[in-house]
């Protein structure tokens, strides 16, 4: 099966277990798991979770905390959530770029709230998957 087959499948069968609208971002962001540092930049986010693209995602599985700072606020906000899964360099292609599903797991209200808000005054991310 070849790169491109790969990354299609991965596609189609985690936009299947999508239950949140999801609209682009582009922040930077630095992540902290229990033992490391990692760093990099949002892809999409949605009211259930974040893809972060950044060539060295934490492990699947590992607990990860961040300051969220979304455009237009001026406050960051803690949250944490565990790596749900990964894109590595190997799978990537031209727009899915390697990095690692984030899933919350703890936020506050005016986090959320401040998601909500964002997500619901941008425009949804859809694709083809025929256009991958």
């Amino acid at each position: 099966m070849s790169k491109q087959s790969n990354a299609e499948e991965s596609a189609r069968n985690y936009s299947d277990l999508r239950s949140h609208e999801r609209v682009a971002i582009e922040i930077a962001v630095n992540m902290e798991s229990e033992n490391n540092f990692f760093a990099g930049i949002t892809d999409n986010i949605s009211e259930g979770g974040v893809f972060v693209a950044t060539l060295m995602p934490p492990p699947r599985g590992s607990v990860i905390e961040m300051n969220l700072t979304l455009p237009g606020l001026d406050r960051a906000f803690s949250v944490r959530g565990v790596v749900c899964w990964i894109r590595d360099l190997e799978a990537s292609i031209e727009g899915a770029p390697p990095g690692c599903g984030i899933r919350w797991m703890e936020m506050s209200r005016d986090a959320l709230l401040a998601i909500h808000r964002f997500v619901q005054h941008r425009d949804t991310i859809l694709f083809d998957v025929d256009d991958l």
